[in-house]
Order: C-alpha cells, then sequence, then structure tokens
C-alpha cells in the first residue's frame, strides 16, 4: 500500500495537495470564504434584519444585567459592533463568529493531532448543522460558541502546558458564559471532571505557582458571574436561556428526545463526508493519499472524547429535567469537536479514498444551504401564505412613523411601544433610534415607564387584522388614551402573493 510520500501528485487533488502543504492557510480561508457567503446571503436574502437582530439591537443598547426571555450578552455584543460598523457589521457577526470558532478550534486540534489532521477536523464541521449553518441572526447560541472554543483550548494550555496565564484565559471565559446561556456550564463540569479524575489534571495543580493561578482564574470566574447572579435570582432566573419568546424564534421543540434527534440528523453531512473518505467499498486503496500524525498521549485522547461526547448528554438531561422550549441551535456549543473526535478515532495514518467525492460532498454542504436560503427568500412571497419576518417592511413604516411625529412634535422620537418584534424592528431602523416599551410592560422594560412615555413622547404601533383598527386592550390598559391614526397599509419588500400589511398606530405627544 502506498504512503503519502509515494502519491503522485496526479493522484492527489488540490484539495488533498493544498491541506498538506498549507493547512492552516487553507483552513482560514474556508472559514473567510464561508463568513463571506453566508454574510452576502443573509444581506440579499433579508431585505429586513432578522428578529434575533432588531430585537438585540433594540435590548443591548439599554445595558441591563439580564433581560426576561434573553440573556444579555449577544445584545451587548451586537449593539457594540453596529455602533462601530452599522447594520452591515451586525449582519455579518452571526458568520464571522462562526469563523472565529472554527478557528479556536483548529488551534486546538492542531495541539492534539497535529496541523494536517487538525485542518480535516474543521473541514468536516462543515457536515454539523448546528455549528456550520448560521442561518438565524446573531444570538445566545452563536456568542457562546467562540468562548466554549476559548475555554477549551485555553484549559489545555493550562492542564498540559502549565501556562497561568491561561487559568485567566479559562475564568474569564466561563464568566462571561455566564451572561450568554447555560451551555458553558456543562463543558465547566465535563472539563472539572476530567482534570479531578486524571493524573495528568490533578498533577497540573500540584505546584503553588498554578494553585495560585487558578484561584486567581476562580476569582475572575467568580467576579464576572455574581452580578449576574444576583440579577437571575431577583428575576426568578428568568432570562437565563433564550425561550424564544423575544424573537418569535420557530423550529423550537419541548422534548429532549426531539432534540437529540435534530441533533443527530445535524450530524448526516459529517457522516456522509466520514462514509466516502472511509475504505467501505473504496477500489482507490494504492492511491489513497494518507495524512500521517505522530502517536497520541492518553491524556489527549480521553480529553477530546470528554469534551466531544459528555457535555451533550448532560444538557439534554438538564433539558428533559427543566423542560421548556430549545431550538436545534441550542447544542451548537455543545458540538463543536465532533469533527475532532472522528480524526481522533481514525487512527494515526488517515487514508482519503474517494477524495475528489469528498471534496464535492463538503462544497455542497457548504454552498447548498445559502441557495436553499435565497431560494426559499425570493419564492416565498409566491407561494406561501404568510410573509417572511425578513420580508416585513419595518424600514418603510419606520421612516413614515418617525417623519410624521417630527412634524407633529417637532421632537425627535424617543420611544415606541408594542409588542417586542414589531416594536423592535421599527426602532432600530427609525433615523431616531428610540428605546422600546414592550407591551408597556415596565417588568420586561424596566428603562422605560408610563410617566417616562408621558414625559417624552413616543409612538404606539399595533397590527390590524380585520376592520377594527384600535389597538388591543392588553396594551391599551396600560397606557394614557390613545388617538388612533389611520393604519398603515404597506406592502412587503417582496410583495408576491402576499396581502398588504396593516399597521396600527398613535401618537403619544410629549409634555410642552
Amino acid at each position: 500500500m502506498r504512503t503519502a510520500a509515494f502519491t503522485s501528485p496526479l493522484e492527489a487533488s488540490i484539495y488533498v495537495e493544498g491541506l498538506r502543504a498549507r493547512p492552516a492557510f487553507f483552513v482560514g480561508l474556508l472559514l473567510i470564504v464561508h463568513a463571506f457567503l453566508w454574510t452576502l446571503t443573509a444581506w440579499i436574502a433579508n431585505p429586513t434584519p432578522d428578529p434575533n437582530l432588531t430585537v438585540g439591537l433594540a435590548l443591548g443598547r439599554e445595558w441591563q444585567l439580564g433581560y426576561l426571555g434573553l440573556p444579555p450578552l449577544a445584545p451587548w455584543v451586537l449593539e457594540i459592533v453596529y455602533r462601530a460598523g452599522g447594520l452591515l457589521a451586525a449582519y455579518a457577526l452571526g458568520p464571522a463568529t462562526v469563523a472565529l470558532t472554527g478557528w479556536l478550534v483548529f488551534l486546538f486540534a492542531r495541539r492534539i493531532v497535529g496541523d494536517r489532521h487538525g485542518a480535516l477536523a474543521v473541514f468536516l464541521m462543515v457536515g454539523v448543522h448546528p455549528v456550520a449553518f448560521p442561518v438565524g441572526a446573531f444570538d445566545s447560541d452563536l456568542v457562546q460558541m467562540p468562548l466554549v472554543a476559548a475555554a477549551v483550548l485555553a484549559w489545555w494550555h493550562a492542564i498540559v502546558d502549565r501556562s497561568r496565564v491561561a487559568w485567566l484565559v479559562v475564568g474569564v471565559s466561563f464568566g462571561m458564559l455566564a451572561y450568554a446561556g447555560p451551555q458553558g456550564l456543562f463543558v465547566l463540569l465535563a472539563l472539572l471532571a476530567l482534570t479531578a479524575a486524571t493524573g495528568m489534571g490533578r498533577a497540573a495543580l500540584q505546584k503553588n505557582e498554578h494553585q495560585i493561578a487558578a484561584v486567581a482564574g476562580l476569582f475572575l470566574f467568580t467576579l464576572l458571574l455574581t452580578p449576574r447572579l444576583i440579577w437571575l435570582q431577583y428575576h426568578g432566573f428568568d432570562g437565563a436561556l433564550p425561550t424564544g419568546e423575544m424573537t418569535g424564534e420557530t423550529g423550537a421543540m419541548s422534548s429532549a428526545l426531539s432534540i437529540a434527534g435534530v441533533v443527530i440528523v445535524g450530524h448526516v453531512g459529517l457522516l456522509i463526508m466520514v462514509v466516502l473518505a472511509s475504505r467501505f467499498g473504496a477500489t482507490d486503496h494504492e492511491i489513497a493519499p494518507v495524512f500521517m500524525r505522530p502517536p497520541l498521549a492518553d491524556f489527549a485522547r480521553r480529553y477530546v472524547s470528554v469534551i466531544a461526547l459528555v457535555p451533550l448528554p448532560l444538557a439534554f438531561a438538564a433539558a428533559a429535567y427543566f423542560g421548556g422550549r430549545y431550538t436545534a441551535g441550542a447544542a451548537a456549543p455543545l458540538v463543536l469537536y465532533s469533527g475532532l473526535f472522528i480524526i481522533v478515532l481514525a487512527g494515526d495514518a488517515l487514508h482519503v479514498h474517494r477524495q475528489r467525492q469528498v471534496a464535492v460532498a463538503a462544497l455542497t454542504l457548504l454552498l447548498l444551504p445559502l441557495a436553499l436560503d435565497l431560494a426559499i427568500a425570493f419564492s416565498s412571497p409566491w407561494v406561501g401564505e404568510r410573509g417572511r419576518s425578513t420580508n416585513w417592511p419595518a424600514a418603510s413604516a419606520a421612516r413614515y412613523i418617525t417623519d410624521v411625529y417630527r412634524t407633529r412634535t417637532g421632537k425627535p422620537l424617543e420611544y415606541v411601544v408594542g409588542s417586542v418584534q414589531t416594536a423592535s424592528a421599527i426602532a432600530v431602523l427609525s433615523r431616531d433610534r428610540p428605546h422600546v416599551f414592550i407591551d408597556a410592560d415596565p417588568a420586561r422594560s424596566p428603562w422605560a415607564s408610563r410617566e417616562k412615555l408621558e414625559s417624552a413622547g413616543g409612538v404606539v404601533v399595533w397590527p390590524v387584522r380585520g376592520a377594527d383598527g384600535a389597538p388591543p386592550a392588553s396594551l391599551a390598559g396600560n397606557l394614557p388614551p390613545l388617538v388612533a391614526e389611520a393604519p398603515l397599509t404597506l406592502r412587503w419588500v417582496r410583495s408576491g402573493n402576499l396581502d398588504f400589511v396593516r399597521l396600527g398606530w398613535a401618537i403619544v405627544p410629549p409634555k410642552p
């Protein structure tokens, strides 16, 4: 059987030769292309930003320690990026986060299995749906991915390389995860168990200087965690994880078994590439390229196995116990190392059979979801009865309402009152970028109140269905008497066969 050294360049694809020659360059190029394509697709397919973006931007500007139904870190990051780069930067944030995560996974994988095998591990992740396909915008699940990847890499440096600074990175990473969602907790539990159960882990804490560094990391973790825990306890732990209610996210499931099934199905692409590259049914045994690596240490094998296999079942058990509704994307921070686990299992000599078919499968998995998203965006107005939220005419509504309010009052718009999705979309796309007052409920919007609304002025918005254009009683009951304006009748951005959008609204004039 031939080895990599005797495989002719004519027998190896450009894909394989590139991985051999410059694996880090190829990983970086793939991640940049992936981020660019997903950003471009979102920009073209979504004329109105995804609710994850508009709600996140509307809440992030308030800089609260938490929001009911939504952890605060994703809105904070969105606000910072939006202020720095505008709406396009906000569109790019989700794909860029996936790319950053991929690079951190590669930095870890190359320390375990070497550059070439590490690059293969990252390439396999294009077949893991919860990780590789950021169809939705930047949210709490995506923001956890680079934090988990950074914590796993830093923990390796602390335990194996005996880096004292790495303990500080571990503490900060897990401390920030407390503001992003609960998934990082399961990774932390797995790493603590691995450290306590292995000789390598215990040995890393035997010297005084490493104990001091670990305590310093624990101090930073506690320092970051404490304000968040106080807020959660005060609010009955509402907002510890995203519920989907704030953004109206579809596809949420209540059964942990359903989520597990979706996550397993989400690995089908990875399984296809593994089967294509395996010896099963292959006829190219003599020319299959071989990627060699040094033998793995037992601790490295255990480390990868634990972080790849343990956190996800723990999360499923917690989901089954506590209930609630979750999307398959919630598993994304917990399945970052599926590809690396496969590479570790493959052995020290990794034969890549059907190399061209594997490359075609990888490109298909990269490009097909993009094409499907674009096709659905342009075809859905013609074949569906309900429009997509990213097709809703928020920009037109925001422009008209803001202009009329300014003409009537001579002041910039300060507040938009209504449901979280409608009010947020109008507030973000208004030139005045007002605050949102969610359902006129101070419990959901502690930065606003009826008194502030009456003093500064604002507008109230609500959807109109049927002939009755009056505001809903649940909304009007929390507000001063409203005089409804003539309902706005707006076309969807891509109208197709969709009925017009009818939006009721009223002005709350500011006090003189």
